[in-house]
């Protein structure tokens, strides 16, 4: 696979994401800088991740991650759901301190959102067949998943002006609801 091909899958693959969908909630309360900054550097520690521990996540029971990413899904769509009728909190980027602790929760909440997402999966894929270039594949991840993340901030400022933000966020709840209620009822034995 080439360096184009491989940079284009985890591009396109990531901005119809779940992730996407968690930049596009936060933008509606938070600076597009911080939504950035925070999921910038989220994106990137999970690239790490992928690249560093690959081989070893293979090792983990498959069903253990499952149902952590149920749980996982599931708060997500609580916190969405219940935020969405609130009204937004801007002023609170506009301190030094609210910087700071805004850019934290935007990193934990992507964080937890990239967790074995099917980009870091793919980082993973890539990394494992080719050990000997994971630096490269690496980089080249990150650079990838910020331009994506940069493309969702850039159109969901627009998408913002025209579609209440309290849809979106609503959305994204039943959407992460879903998925958290498919993985569960498939560790299960349940399928959909």
């Amino acid at each position: 696979m080439t360096w184009t091909l491989m940079f284009a899958s985890l591009y396109l693959a990531e901005l119809p994401d779940k992730t996407s969908l968690a930049t596009l909630a936060l933008l509606r309360r938070h600076n597009p800088l911080w939504v950035w900054m925070g999921a910038g550097l989220a994106l990137v520690a999970q690239t790490v991740i992928a690249v560093g521990a690959g081989r070893l996540l293979a090792l983990v029971p498959r069903n253990l991650l499952n149902w952590i990413e149920t749980l996982l899904f599931l708060a997500f769509a609580v916190w969405l759901w219940r935020s969405a009728g609130k009204p937004d909190e801007a002023p609170e980027d506009q301190t030094v301190k609210g910087r700071g602790s805004t850019v934290g929760r935007i990193f934990l909440f992507v964080f937890a959102a990239e967790f074995l997402d099917l980009t870091q999966m793919a980082t993973i894929a890539f990394s494992a067949h080719h050990p000997q270039q994971s630096l490269a594949i690496g980089v080249m991840a990150a650079v990838a998943l910020l331009s994506a993340n940069a493309t969702v901030i850039g159109f969901g400022r627009v998408i913002l002006r025209y579609i209440p933000g309290s849809w979106i966020e609503r959305g994204a709840a039943l959407l992460f609801g879903a998925i958290g209620v498919a993985i569960g009822l498939g560790q299960l034995g349940v399928g959909l």
